[in-house]
């Protein structure tokens, strides 16, 4: 009988192991962050602090709290949230938004247009520009992609327009089947973290994005 109980607990702790290993590693804890604030732990550029701090702030909506993301300054600052990302083991990212300000004109195959009300970074070598973003586009078409940067950075289009402006969009991508279709090989190293940008500099009209649910998990 004793036996029989060892095996049972070994199946379970097994069990729960693997749950464990298999559930979204959710990347940063909103519960903790005071409403109006700047989101702590969100990084930015060198000397970029007090800029990043009149677009980001933490928002609270029905007992949920979220990244509100609002430029109408010509800002157009990223802010970057590092962690270790074991991109073999977790390659699948989830994350939703909700764009609330378009920017008018907005088009990011044109460098003099080049803004998005929502915009989501992977960044796998922070200082040299090498990234593929993930956009909510003013004009360009699902699917569509553009590189920039001579070839370092690498942009998908996941939503457009205003048809869903307004409403949470949830999204989950493949980041190393992402990166192989983009730049046409294997992510051979781990990202050091994702980025946030919203931003209408370019057109010089107000972007606004709301951002929450950032999640890494197996699949």
């Amino acid at each position: 009988m004793k036996k029989i109980y060892i095996v049972l607990l070994v199946i379970m702790l097994t069990a729960i192991a693997g749950a464990s290993f298999a559930a979204p590693q959710f990347l940063y804890n909103f519960s903790k962050q005071k409403v109006g604030s700047y989101p702590k732990g969100w990084r930015s550029w060198p000397f970029q602090g007090s800029k990043v701090r009149k677009i980001y702030h933490v928002k609270e909506e029905n007992g949920q709290k979220f990244i509100n993301a609002f430029d109408d300054q010509d800002i157009s600052q990223q802010i970057f949230l590092n962690f270790i990302w074991p991109i073999k083991e977790k390659p699948m990212l989830s994350w939703s938004w909700r764009a609330t300000t378009l920017p008018e004109g907005g088009n990011e195959s044109n460098d003099q247009m080049n803004d998005s009300a929502c915009g989501l970074y992977i960044v796998v070598g922070k200082y040299s520009g090498h990234a593929m973003k993930y956009i909510w586009s003013t004009t360009l078409a699902p699917g569509t992609i553009v590189t920039r940067k001579e070839g370092k950075l690498k942009m998908k289009v996941l939503d457009t327009g205003p048809d869903k402006k307004g409403t949470w969009v949830h999204h989950k991508v493949d980041i190393r089947k992402d990166y192989k279709e983009l730049f046409g090989k294997d992510l051979n190293k781990n990202p050091s973290g994702i980025a946030l940008l919203t931003d209408g500099n370019a057109v010089h009209k107000p972007a606004g994005c709301d951002y929450k649910e950032f999640a890494i998990s197996e699949n």
